[in-house]
């Protein structure tokens, strides 16, 4: 699952979304659910319980769009989460996105890229990695930051304007799959 984190009319992460969309769909290891939080359309988090403990009780969602949400999420075996970083962290779409759900996201690898402008994103990442462990995802270990998103990260034809943006984006799903395998072996076995 790719995962735009932003509902900004004036956003500037589509054009990296894209770039990921498009390397994941030519490589024939993946097939794609690509999720748009412009378009997902979740209503702000407030249901009587944490996610955790719906999922652990057998509690159902009292919005459609939450519970089809978590249903979407568990079907994923991997996530990939594009954020822009906005006042030195990520959006709050983002973080109701996450919050909607709970033990589906679970044993499950994440990867991060961003975008911003003089740090890239990075500290949009740093705290999405903390957000992360409580959710129970396992982190790639490097992220792909885009500093100056709106000079000069990306060609007029949505490429990255330095060539090892897509080396390390192959190295990401890499990883992806690495972490894939190794966990559902491990729930396979049990052990």
């Amino acid at each position: 699952m790719i995962i735009l984190g932003s509902s900004r009319k004036a956003r500037r992460g589509e054009v990296v979304a894209k770039w990921v969309l498009a390397a994941a769909q030519a490589d024939s290891r993946f097939e794609i659910d690509y999720v748009d939080l412009q378009q997902l359309n979740l209503p702000y988090f407030d249901e009587l319980e944490s996610p955790f403990t719906m999922y652990a009780q057998g509690i159902e969602y009292t919005y459609a769009e939450g519970k089809a949400w978590a249903q979407r999420v568990g079907q994923a075996e991997a996530y990939l989460i594009v954020t822009p970083e906005y006042n030195h962290g990520y959006p709050g779409v983002l973080k109701n996105a996450l919050d909607w759900v709970g033990r589906e996201w679970g044993d499950k690898p994440v990867a991060f890229v961003s975008y911003g402008n003089i740090t890239g994103g990075a500290r949009a990442v740093e705290g999405l990695r903390q957000v992360a462990v409580e959710l129970g995802l396992f982190q790639v270990a490097n992220a792909i930051y885009f500093p100056n998103i709106s000079r000069d990260a990306f060609t007029p034809e949505g490429q990255p304007s330095h060539a090892s943006a897509n080396d390390n984006l192959k190295k990401m799903f890499d990883e992806l799959v690495r972490l894939q395998q190794a966990f559902s072996s491990v729930k396979k076995f049990g052990t």
